[in-house]
Order: C-alpha cells, then structure tokens, then sequence
C-alpha cells in the first residue's frame, strides 16, 4: 500500500482493508499501527539513502603508497567516492612501443617498480 502509486483516497481505502483482514485473523489493532509505522520510517530512510547516494561525487587518487588508504579514511564521512588509480597499468605497458614486434601475439610485460614480468597470449596480433 505505501510503495504503490496510487491516489490519497486509495490508500485510505486499502488500509481499511487490510486493518479488516488483520483483525478477522486476531491481530490487534497496536500490533497493525506499529508495524505500519516502521514501514514508513524504513521507506522514509530508503529515499534518504537515495538521495545522498545521488549527491555524491567521485575523487581519483593515483596509489602508490599505503599511506593513501589513511587519506581515503577521512573521505569515509563525506559525499566523496574515492577511487585509487594505478601507476603502472597494463595499458601504459601496452601503448610504449616495443623494440621487437612480435606478430605471434604473445607479450611480456616488466614492471618499471619491482622488475617482475609478466608473459601473456593474444589471439591476435600485437600492434
């Protein structure tokens, strides 16, 4: 009744209905008051939880450390999103040209931090 979309009258009118059924199974009328009440807070505080959800905004942090995680700490209370970027990204390895072009399409990626590589399979081509 409370989530439908229907007129003020109609809903003075299903309330009735379901305070007769209530009562035809012996439930009181304190028991269909209070239940109806929490209804409306829980609806009440699912459109407020909505709207500060569409209030909020988005912050990139490029991580690089575990210090950030402290940072991203104090955003917890805010209407800030906080979103952490990598340094060094398949992407960036990808788009640096390579000195042998290996039409096979295998590939391998050395990372700039930790010198760590990584050996990997393309159905096609690398370009």
């Amino acid at each position: 009744m409370l989530t439908l979309p229907i007129t003020k009258q109609s809903k003075q009118q299903e309330w009735k209905n379901i305070i007769n059924i209530a009562q035809n199974n012996g439930f009181s009328m304190h028991i269909i008051h209070n239940l109806k009440e929490k209804l409306i807070k829980k609806q009440k505080q699912k459109q407020l939880t909505t709207t500060t959800q569409q209030n909020r905004k988005w912050v990139t942090f490029t991580y690089h450390s575990p210090l950030i995680r402290k940072v991203t700490n104090h955003f917890k209370q805010t209407n800030l999103y906080i979103a952490l970027r990598a340094t060094n990204t398949t992407y960036q390895q990808l788009t640096e040209k390579p000195t042998n072009v290996n039409p096979s399409g295998i590939y391998k990626l050395k990372c700039k931090s930790c010198n760590n590589a990584y050996i990997g399979q393309s159905g096609n081509q690398l370009r």
